[in-house]
């Protein structure tokens, strides 16, 4: 009797949780853009540096970013490939941009999160920047990255920033996905966690899209180009 009631109460929590999940579901929309290549000529970047440096000029796709009020935001996934590191130049990097914006705000009072990979001192890692009022800037190394800085392996990644709550309050985490060789997620690995990205969100809005730069232009005036092959996946919360 024990046992059968055991398995019953089970049943109905499997149940509760599906019932939970598809709930869930149903409260957000999903838009997927479409897979696409882009490119960013010399000198383009995505930075802001006390005292007095401010550049916001790197190609985005799509070149005027879908937008969404920043209370529905729930998450958005790109994945992408750099070219072989032999071909990369210091700084060079592509991800997913969002960029946070009101009206009346000035350009220069905008603030965004980019995350991606970044080409370093001969290396790729994965690196995300958080500007609020100034840029700041994380890098981390990938095991799947190491025979890249001497081979034509290009590298590649799944990123995802998703909004979060905890017992603490809300934020924005950023992950990168692993995936096994058929393209099934293993892992999420955290990287970064932003907590000034939902402390004020009334009037707020948020572009969404992929992002190319090439800050240096010492190698010449060739393009930087990085593909998105799986297009950039949004979810917002129904209003």
């Amino acid at each position: 009797m024990f046992f059968t009631t055991t398995i019953k109460l089970t049943t109905l929590l499997q149940s509760l949780l599906i019932l939970a999940n598809m709930s869930a579901a149903s409260n957000t929309t999903t838009t997927t853009i479409p897979p696409f290549t882009l490119s960013a000529p010399t000198g383009t970047d995505i930075w802001r540096k006390p005292p007095s440096h401010n550049t916001f000029n790197a190609p985005t796709h799509p070149s005027h970013l879908p937008v969404y009020t920043l209370k529905s935001f729930h998450r958005a996934k790109l994945t992408f490939a750099l070219p072989p590191a032999s071909q990369l130049r210091q700084y060079d990097q592509a991800g997913l941009l969002l960029h946070f914006t009101k009206p009346g705000l000035a350009d220069n009072q905008t603030k965004w999160i980019k995350t991606g990979i970044e080409f370093y001192y001969g290396k790729p890692y994965v690196a995300t920047v958080g500007c609020d009022a100034w840029a700041d800037w994380s890098l981390t190394p990938d095991p799947s990255f190491e025979s890249h800085s001497s081979s034509d392996a290009r590298p590649a990644a799944t990123i995802e920033a998703k909004r979060e709550e905890d017992g603490l309050g809300k934020s924005l985490w950023v992950y990168l996905i692993v995936k096994d060789g058929t393209g099934k997620e293993v892992e999420r690995r955290p990287l970064r966690e932003v907590n000034w990205a939902f402390a004020e969100e009334e009037g707020w809005s948020v572009g969404i899209g992929g992002y190319v730069c090439r800050p240096t232009e010492e190698g010449g005036e060739e393009e930087l180009t990085a593909e998105f092959g799986e297009g950039v996946e949004i979810e917002v919360l129904k209003e």
